[in-house]
């Protein structure tokens, strides 16, 4: 059972102290749309299951992704469920929320160093 919250609704709910979103989407996409939902923290869908146990269990987990890993983000919204976490996905992800015109957060991507062998000799 996949369950979703529309993104009116997390719009009103932000900020509430039982909310927790988390931006859950590729790092390719996440380099590639610098913008995120005020106040939601990143994870990867690795980091997630990984850090499982850090997750709060009193809370609502609104998991965003992106039309590229909804499968992804959905297969990680049921494994919450299945391990007792309320979760749900945000309809339609960072696209539907970033159209719909609600507020958004810009984002600095790292940039690779450009030589790593000149980054290397400035060591001391």
């Amino acid at each position: 059972m996949e369950l979703r919250i529309p993104c009116a609704e997390l719009y009103m709910r932000l900020g509430d102290d039982d909310v927790l979103v988390l931006d859950c989407r590729s790092p390719d996409n996440w380099e590639q749309v610098e913008f995120h939902i005020p106040g939601s923290l990143r994870m990867t869908p690795e980091e997630v299951i990984r850090d499982f146990f850090v997750l709060p269990d009193d809370e609502l987990i609104v998991l965003c992704g992106c039309e590229d890993d909804w499968e992804n983000v959905s297969r990680l919204c049921q494994l919450l469920l299945l391990r007792g976490r309320n979760a749900v996905c945000l309809e339609g992800g960072i696209q539907a929320w970033v159209a719909e015109g609600f507020p958004t957060e810009r984002h600095v991507c790292p940039t690779p160093a450009l030589n790593d062998s000149h980054a290397a000799g400035e060591r001391w």
